[in-house]
C-alpha cells in the first residue's frame, strides 16, 4: 500500500500540472492510466494489508490464547495463577493487547518506512533541498514524537490497568460474596468504592486521550511545515531553472503521502507501555512453575481403589513450609472434620489430595499405586476435590450440573439439588432447570454457588471427596441439611470437609486440625 499511496501521489501531482499546461490530450492517456492503477492498487494494497496482517496475527493470536490455556490449566487448580476474574481480565485483554502491537504498531511502522525512503529517494532525485524539510519531518513525526508518546503514556496506562484489575475484583468480590455485604449494610461502601475507582479509570482514560490528541496536533503542524519548506524548495529550484514545471507539485504531494503514513505511528505508541506491560504478564505466566509433572503415560489400573495413603508430605512455597510431615490415611467410613486457622495449609492439603499439586517430599498413594505413577485424571477418577469457589457457566442450571455427567436425568438433577440444598433457588427460578444462570455473576449468591459445586460432586459419588467449606455462607438450617445428606451419601466412601465452624464436627468420625502446617487429630 505505501509503494501504490507515494505513486500515485507522484502521478498525480504531475498529471495536474501538466494538464494545465494544455498539451495534447493523448499525451496525457499514459499518466490518466497510471493514477487509475495507482488508485486501485492503493484500495487493493490497503485491503490486502488489512486481511493479510490480521490473518497472520489471528493465526499468531490463536496459537498464544491456545498457549495460555495450556499453563493455566495446571495453575488455577493449584492456586498458584490468577484469580478466576483476572483469568478473563488476563486472557482477553493481555492477549487482545498483543494482538494490538502486530496489528496496530508493526502496519504502520512497516509503512511508514517504506514510504518514507521512497518519498526520500525521488524528491531528492528532483529537489536536492526538498529532502530536508521532509527528512526533518519524518524524523519527528517516524521517530521523535513516537518515543515522547511512549514515555508520556506510560503512567496514563498504568493508572488504567490498576484501576481496570480493581474494578475487576470488586466485581468479582461481589458476584461471590454479593449478598453478604448486603446483609452487612456495606452494599453503600461498595456504591462509593466502584464510584470511586471508576472516576480513577475516566481520569486516567482522559489523560490518555488529551495525550493522543496533542501528539497528532503536533504530527499535523510538523507535517504541514514540512510540505511547506518542500514546496518552498521546488518553487526556488524552478525559478532557478532546476526543475521542469510538470513536476513542480511532485514533491510537496509525496511530503503528504508520506507523512500521512507515518502520522499515525505516535498515538498509537501512547499505548505502547501498556502492550509491553501486557506482553511482559503473559511472559511471567509461563515463567511460573508447574505445580507438578504428569508421567508420560497413564500408571496402573486404579478402578475399585477406596483409599490414600498420605506419608511424611511436606510441601514449601518459595522455600517456606506449607505443610510439614503429614501422615494420614483415608478410606470407607471415615467422614473427616478439617479445620485450622486461615493459612495453615487445608487447601493445599486438599489439593495434594486431588492431584491437583505434587509435594516436596513424601508419597502419596491411591491403594499400593504411588501418586508419581499416575496421571492426574486417573487420580480424580476416584478423588473429588470441590474448591470454595465452585465456577459458574453461562449455561443453564442443568448445563452447570451435567458439565461433569453428561447422560445424567432430570430425575439426576432434582435428586442432587435436593440433597445440596438448592430447591429453594430451582422453585424460585422461571425455566427450572433450564433456566439461564448468565455469565459472571451468575445470578448466585456466594452460598448457592458452593451448593452447586456440591451438587456437581454428588452427581458423581467418588469413592474419596473433599469439600472445602461446603457450608460457609449458609444459615444454620440449610448447612445441617447439606451435612446430613453428605453424610448419608458418603456412609461407604471417605469423606473430608473443611471447615471452620463448631457446629459442622458433629458429623466427624475423626477431628483433625491443622496448625502451622502439622497435622493433629483428636483421639
Amino acid at each position: 500500500m505505501a509503494l501504490s499511496s507515494i505513486g500515485l501521489a507522484g502521478t498525480s501531482a504531475w498529471l495536474i500540472v501538466r494538464a494545465a499546461q494544455r498539451p495534447a490530450v493523448l499525451s496525457l492517456s499514459v499518466p490518466m492510466g497510471l493514477v487509475q492503477l495507482f488508485a486501485l492498487a492503493k484500495a487493493s494494497g490497503r485491503y490486502l494489508e488489512r486481511t493479510q496482517t490480521h490473518e497472520v496475527a489471528l493465526s499468531i493470536m490463536g496459537r498464544l490464547r491456545a498457549v495460555v490455556a495450556r499453563l493455566l490449566e495446571p495453575l488455577l487448580p493449584a492456586g498458584l495463577g490468577p484469580k478466576s476474574a483476572d483469568v478473563v481480565d488476563l486472557v482477553v485483554r493481555d492477549v487482545d493487547r498483543v494482538q494490538d502491537l502486530l496489528t496496530s504498531v508493526a502496519g504502520p511502522l512497516l509503512s511508514g518506512a517504506v514510504a518514507g525512503v521512497l518519498t526520500i529517494i525521488v524528491s531528492g532525485a528532483l529537489v536536492p533541498l526538498s529532502v530536508v524539510p521532509l527528512l526533518a519531518g519524518l524524523v519527528l513525526t517516524a521517530l521523535l514524537f513516537p518515543v515522547i508518546a511512549a514515555r508520556t503514556g506510560q503512567r496514563s496506562e498504568l493508572e488504567i490497568d490498576e484501576a481496570r484489575s480493581s474494578l475487576v475484583d470488586l466485581f468479582d468480590r461481589v458476584a461471590q460474596s454479593g449478598d453478604e455485604y448486603v446483609m452487612n449494610n456495606a452494599a453503600a461502601r461498595l456504591s462509593e468504592e466502584l464510584e470511586r475507582l471508576e472516576n480513577r479509570l475516566d481520569r486516567a482514560l482522559r489523560r490518555r486521550s488529551l495525550w493522543v490528541g496533542m501528539v497528532n496536533s503536533l504530527s499535523t503542524l510538523v507535517a504541514g511545515l514540512s510540505v511547506t519548506g518542500a514546496a518552498l524548495s521546488t518553487a526556488q529550484a524552478l525559478r532557478r531553472g532546476e526543475l521542469n514545471p510538470a513536476l513542480i507539485a511532485v514533491p510537496a504531494l509525496l511530503s503528504i503521502a508520506a507523512l500521512e503514513l507515518v502520522s499515525g505511528i505516535a498515538p498509537v505508541l501512547v499505548g505502547l507501555r501498556g502492550d509491553r506491560a501486557a506482553l511482559t504478564r503473559l511472559e511471567g505466566l509461563a515463567a511460573v512453575e508447574a505445580p507438578l509433572h504428569e508421567p508420560l503415560c497413564p500408571g496402573p489400573d486404579v478402578q475399585g481403589a477406596n483409599v490414600v495413603r498420605v506419608d511424611d508430605v511436606r510441601v514449601d512455597y518459595d522455600d517456606r513450609p506449607a505443610l510439614g510431615k503429614i501422615a494420614m490415611t483415608l478410606g470407607p467410613g471415615d467422614v473427616v472434620v478439617l479445620s485450622g486457622p486461615s493459612g495453615s495449609g487445608k487447601t493445599t492439603f486438599a489439593r495434594l489430595l486431588a492431584k491437583l499439586a505434587a509435594p516436596t517430599s513424601g508419597t502419596l498413594e491411591l491403594e499400593s499405586s504411588d501418586y508419581r505413577e499416575l496421571l492426574g485424571a486417573q487420580v480424580r477418577q476416584r478423588v473429588g476435590y470441590v474448591d470454595d469457589a465452585p465456577h459458574v457457566f453461562a449455561t443453564s442450571l442443568a448445563g452447570n450440573l451435567r458439565v461433569v455427567r453428561p447422560d445424567a436425568t432430570e430425575a439426576d438433577l432434582a435428586a442432587v439439588c435436593e440433597q445440596a440444598g438448592l430447591t429453594p433457588l430451582l422453585s424460585e427460578l422461571n425455566n427450572g432447570l433450564e433456566t439461564q444462570l448468565g455469565g459472571a455473576s451468575a445470578g448466585l449468591s456466594g452460598g448457592e454457588q458452593r451448593r452447586l459445586g456440591v451438587a456437581r460432586e454428588l452427581l458423581l459419588h467418588r469413592p474419596i471427596v473433599v469439600f472445602d467449606e461446603p457450608t460457609e455462607g449458609l444459615d444454620e438450617s440449610t448447612a445441617r441439611g447439606v451435612l446430613d445428606a453428605l453424610v448419608a451419601r458418603y456412609s461407604s466412601s471417605a469423606l473430608v470437609v473443611i471447615s471452620h465452624h463448631a457446629a459442622d464436627s458433629r458429623i466427624a468420625t475423626r477431628h483433625v486440625q491443622l496448625l502451622a502446617g502439622h497435622l493433629d487429630e483428636a483421639n
